[in-house]
């Protein structure tokens, strides 16, 4: 059941990303919060909660396969935005970034022969593709909005009304 020294740091690695995307997404979510537009700031502090999750995953699954968990030390995050479009592409580079590092943990996975690993992966990989396709839908619809007010609290709108389904679901 031992996992790889590799493979242990690397998914160290993994947990302090996630927790720097769940700080980062908390900090957006405050920004939204000074700048009311709830249905943005409740959407990014659900992408925070989601994010320490992912985090809590791969802190369970090093403990299960007798690995030692070494939680990294974590930066700020950046607090003070331009505009509303500016934090989700922030958001899209940062999800881009997990993506990367998950890659990178299935390559290491897959070279060793560690099947167990690469099976609890797989679902990571999958929620990359949404978590990139969900933020990348918003940037469409807020650049179609072009910085229009009327546009802008309608997206806020639309975003709370999401997460709230989303919750629901």
């Amino acid at each position: 059941m031992d996992i790889s020294a590799e493979l242990e740091s690397a998914i160290n690695q993994q947990i302090g990303i996630e927790f720097s995307a769940s700080h980062a997404y908390l900090s957006k979510a405050a920004y939204f919060e000074r700048n009311a537009f709830d249905g943005f700031a409740e959407w990014m502090h659900q992408q925070s909660v989601e994010e320490t999750a992912h985090a809590m995953k791969f802190y369970q699954y090093l403990n299960d396969r007798d690995g030692v968990v070494r939680i990294p030390a974590i930066e700020a995050p950046e607090w003070d935005y331009g505009s509303v479009l500016s934090v989700f592409e922030s958001s899209l580079v940062q999800e881009r970034e997990v993506t990367k590092s998950i890659y990178n943990l299935y390559k290491i996975a897959t070279d060793e022969g560690d099947y167990a690993t690469v099976s609890f992966l797989k679902w990571f990989v999958d929620e990359q593709v949404e978590e990139e396709k969900t933020v990348s839908d918003m940037i469409d619809k807020l650049k179609m909005a072009d910085g229009n007010a009327d546009s802008l609290l309608l997206l806020d709108r639309y975003a709370l009304e999401q997460r709230s389904s989303e919750a629901d679901a």
